[in-house]
């Protein structure tokens, strides 16, 4: 159990001690990439700006730039005001476009039901709310698709034997826009470990929406609907305890940070 908790431990603290080396070297990838952050500024008489690069420039005639947005212009040297090379405008709609993501996120889940074993006359109660976290880390395709592994700690708020699950997940996330904010399809499956209790498969897909915070940090809220399967020990017709699956069902909420 102490093994299981020092793992479960270090996996949710992997992403903070990833992000805070990226955070160290910082200053280097500043320094390599600064040429990468500078642009052409064409300031002209007429009070038009364009920014780009410079395809060619004929002294004390005209210039020729490429524009940020592919369009070539031609200017003479008497339109113009100044040239100068300065920082690149930050493009409001440069947000995380692909590389390694870390998603930590908090869920509740509200029993929905209660569940008859069909089998024999017993009834499970099904109705008791569930609370938990998990950490996916995984790979950031493009601004629509991502994909990750993930393993949380889940419990069972009813007191009695239903306890503790460590699950284990496939991870595969959705964006329907670029931007700033998106509405989110997530589909997430797995098996989860029982602390103290069975094993079972579990799938919680749900629907979303996921909002920048900053260029690289999201903020998502999901609502969907999950299964987790259990063995139940209830006795049979004679008495006797034999081993039962049932799938508990939970319409379940989550919020997070993605970065």
């Amino acid at each position: 159990m102490k093994k299981i908790l020092i793992y479960l431990i270090f996996i949710l603290m992997l992403p903070v001690i990833v992000y805070g080396q990226s955070k160290g070297n910082s200053k280097d990838s500043h320094t390599v990439n600064t040429a990468k952050k500078m642009e052409d500024v064409i300031y002209l008489k007429n009070g038009a700006i364009v920014r780009g690069i410079i395809i060619e420039q004929v002294p004390n005639k005209s210039v020729e730039i490429k524009s940020n947005d592919n369009n070539y212009f031609i200017f003479k040297m008497d339109e113009v005001q100044k040239i100068a090379r300065e920082n690149r405008l930050n493009d409001p709609t440069d947000y995380k476009k692909k590389g390694f993501l870390n998603i930590t996120e908090i869920g509740f889940g509200f029993g929905v039901n209660t569940i008859n074993t069909y089998q024999g006359s017993f009834d499970i109660d099904g109705q008791d709310p569930i609370l938990g976290i998990r950490t996916i880390n995984g790979y950031q395709l493009n601004e629509y698709f991502s994909f990750g592994l993930g393993v949380g700690f889940e419990a069972f708020l009813d007191g009695d034997n239903k306890g503790a699950l460590i699950p284990f997940t496939i991870d595969t996330r959705i964006n329907f826009r670029k931007g700033k904010i998106s509405p989110t399809l997530n589909l997430n499956g797995g098996y989860s470990v029982g602390v103290q209790n069975s094993s079972g498969l579990a799938a919680n897909p749900s629907i979303g929406i996921k909002l920048y915070l900053t260029k690289k940090i999201a903020y998502i809220f999901n609502i969907g609907y999950k299964v987790q399967q259990q063995n139940v020990n209830l006795p049979d017709e004679f008495g006797v305890e034999i081993p039962r699956i049932v799938n508990y069902q939970f319409l379940s909420l989550s919020t997070g940070l993605i970065f």
